[in-house]
C-alpha cells in the first residue's frame, strides 16, 4: 500500500476560513488519470491539484473537479505555487506548467500572483432578455450580452447592472444547461459587476445535475481580465470579491497593465495535512 501526502489550503482568503478550499498532492507520480478523479471526487472540492516533477517548471500540474478535468483554474495554479514556495526551495518569481501551457508566478507579501495567458473572446449569441431568464434575474439587471472569454478556461461572462443584481441571481437549472454550456459536462457562467474600483462576482456551474457556486474562482478572474483588455478598460487594479453568497469570502486582485497583461493573485493560508494510502 502507497501513500500520498496533500495539503488543505485555502486560496484567496484574509481571513483562516475564508477563501476557497484546495487538496494539493505534493508528489502524485504512479498515480493515473482515473485514480486522480477519483481522488478528486472523493475531497468533493472545487478543486484538486496533482503536482508532478518538470524539468523546466517547478511543477507540472494536473487539476480535476470531482467530474473533469480542467486544463486550467486559477485558485489550483496559486494554491499549489504557495505550498511549492513554503519548501523554502524557489525564488520569488518561477513557473507551473498546466495543460494551458506555463504560468509565471510571483510572490510578495504574502500575495501569490499568476500571469495569465493572453485572452480570445467569442460571442455567445445571447440577448440580454436570455441572459436574465437563465439568471433568474430581470432584463434591466443584466448591463451586456454575455461573451465567451478564454485565457485558459473558457466561461461564459455576464456583466449586470449592478452589486445587488449580482447577490440576487439565482440561475435556472436548465436555462443554464441550454445557455451556458460549453460541453458536454462544462456549463459555466460568470456574473459581474464593478463599482469604483471593486468587483462583486459570482461563478455558477452545473455538476451532477445540479447548479452550484465556486467560492473564488481565479481563472474567471483573468478571464474578467481578458474582457476589460478587449474592451479597453486597462490599465486597471481591481479587487474583486467573491464567494459573500455562500458565506464564504473570498478576495481576488487583478491587474491588467498598459500592454494588456493579465495578474491575478490572492493569499494563501495552510489549513491542515493529510495522507491517502492507496
Amino acid at each position: 500500500m502507497s501513500g500520498y501526502s496533500f495539503e488543505l489550503v485555502n486560496v484567496f482568503a484574509e481571513e483562516r476560513f475564508g477563501g476557497n478550499p484546495l487538496a494539493v498532492f505534493t508528489d502524485a507520480s504512479g498515480l493515473d488519470e482515473r485514480v486522480m478523479q477519483l481522488l478528486a471526487r472523493q475531497m468533493n472540492l472545487s478543486e484538486t491539484v496533482f503536482l508532478f516533477p518538470d524539468g523546466e517548471a517547478a511543477a507540472r500540474l494536473r487539476i480535476f473537479t470531482p467530474g473533469q478535468e480542467l486544463p486550467f483554474a486559477g485558485h489550483p495554479t496559486l494554491g499549489a505555487a504557495a505550498v511549492l514556495h513554503w519548501r523554502g526551495e524557489l525564488e520569488a518569481r518561477f513557473q507551473l506548467r498546466t495543460k494551458a501551457g506555463l504560468i509565471p508566478i510571483s510572490h510578495s507579501d504574502g500575495v501569490y500572483t499568476l500571469r495569465a495567458n493572453p485572452p480570445s473572446a467569442r460571442a455567445a449569441g445571447l440577448s440580454r432578455g436570455q441572459a436574465a431568464a437563465m439568471l433568474g434575474l430581470d432584463e434591466e439587471d443584466i448591463a451586456l450580452e454575455p461573451v465567451w472569454v478564454d485565457t485558459g478556461s473558457e466561461q461564459l461572462l455576464i456583466r449586470a447592472a449592478s452589486a445587488g443584481a449580482v447577490l440576487r441571481a439565482r440561475p435556472v437549472h436548465a436555462l443554464l444547461l441550454r445557455d451556458a454550456t460549453l460541453r458536454p459536462g462544462r456549463s459555466v457562467a460568470y456574473l459581474w459587476h464593478e463599482d469604483g474600483g471593486v468587483a462583486t462576482v459570482r461563478l455558477f456551474f452545473e455538476q451532477q445535475g445540479a447548479v452550484l457556486e465556486d467560492p473564488g474562482t481565479g481563472s474567471a478572474c483573468a478571464n474578467l481580465g481578458g474582457w476589460c483588455a478587449f474592451n479597453g478598460l486597462g490599465p486597471l487594479q481591481w479587487r474583486v470579491e467573491q464567494g459573500a453568497a455562500l458565506a464564504r469570502p473570498n478576495v481576488l486582485h487583478l491587474q491588467v497593465d498598459a500592454a494588456g497583461e493579465i495578474l491575478v493573485g490572492g493569499r494563501v493560508l495552510r489549513i491542515g495535512r493529510g495522507e491517502i494510502s492507496l
